[in-house]
């Protein structure tokens, strides 16, 4: 399943993308079987809700009529999740960005380690927007930059879980856009120049794990503009998703509905040579192979 949040006459709903067209899940289940309108909510119920949005996704095909839906791009869709208890952000987890990293990181002798366990910062919910909505260009900010990345999102509370059962803790996976000011990361800013309102794009879709069976198989472009900066496969990750999740259970519970980008591929625009990066105007793409594509115009901020 592919399942969105979106908003229609001021409410937020939860919903599925079928056949083109954005289904409200509720609007095709009893009055007894109402799911809750919250990501979150609706992720902490476990099997029985993607279940009741299994039999939603049924009713709406059994009725035969497309009017029904909302063609999905007129649908004004959200970040699949909006309020997570933890964003956590995975680094250095491409070797050939270490390699992009040691090359930028000799000029100030800077020596750039291969990281024993994953890489972890965070952002917070404040930073979240979502598919089509746009990217403020901070007045402070000079370089504004941008990073495609893999992201998981959690089902179920996962505390001490074994590798080889992580990804049954797993709902399913999205897009971030790990929107990035590297003027301010330069001077060791990391969390501030990561963490500007609308610098967490999430979406379009949550795709449930039954439709990815392997997190590994997956390929990762990013563009801007029409121009591919970045190509990648998720199988040059350093650390995988199911080590990722076995080493952060290990040291806080991860809940329902908390996001876990998995890092940066190799070839964010400020290591090009000259650096690509981002001007008000511009759009800023991932797309990443079984979930889609996650695109936000870059605007001049008004204060």
């Amino acid at each position: 399943m592919k399942l969105v949040t979106y908003e229609l006459n001021g409410a937020m709903r939860i919903g599925a993308e079928v056949d083109g067209r954005i289904i409200h899940l509720n609007s095709f289940l009893g009055a007894n079987e109402q799911l809750p309108e919250n990501m979150v909510s609706f992720l902490s119920l476990g099997s029985p809700a993607m279940q009741s949005a299994q039999k939603s996704i049924a009713n709406y095909q059994a009725k035969n009529d497309p009017s029904l839906g909302i063609p999905t791009e007129q649908a004004n869709l959200q970040s699949p999740i909006l309020n997570p208890s933890k964003i956590m952000m995975g680094g250095r987890n491409y070797l050939k960005h270490l390699d992009e990293l040691r090359k930028e990181g000799a000029s100030r002798q800077e020596k750039i380690v291969t990281p024993p366990m994953p890489h972890i910062f965070s952002k917070y919910p404040t930073a979240i927007t979502g598919p089509n909505k746009p990217i403020i260009y901070p007045k402070i900010v000079k370089q504004l930059d941008l990073e495609g990345e893999l992201t998981v999102i959690i089902g179920k509370r996962a505390y001490y879980v074994e590798e080889d059962q992580a990804l049954d803790y797993v709902a399913g996976y999205t897009i971030m856009n790990d929107v990035s000011a590297r003027c301010l990361q330069a001077q060791g800013l990391l969390l501030i120049s990561k963490g500007f309102e609308t610098f967490c794009p999430m979406g379009p879709y949550l795709v449930t794990k039954d439709e990815i069976p392997d997190p590994q198989n997956l390929s990762v472009k990013t563009y801007l503009n029409d121009l591919e900066i970045c190509s990648a496969h998720t199988s040059e990750m350093l650390f995988s998703v199911k080590q990722f999740i076995a080493s952060l259970s290990r040291i806080f519970p991860l809940e329902p509905g908390d996001v876990l980008a998995t890092g940066s591929p190799p070839g964010p625009g400020m290591y090009h040579n000259p650096p690509l990066l981002a001007n008000v105007g511009d759009v800023m793409r991932v797309t990443i192979e079984g979930i889609g594509t996650l695109a936000n115009p870059v605007v001049a901020a008004t204060r």
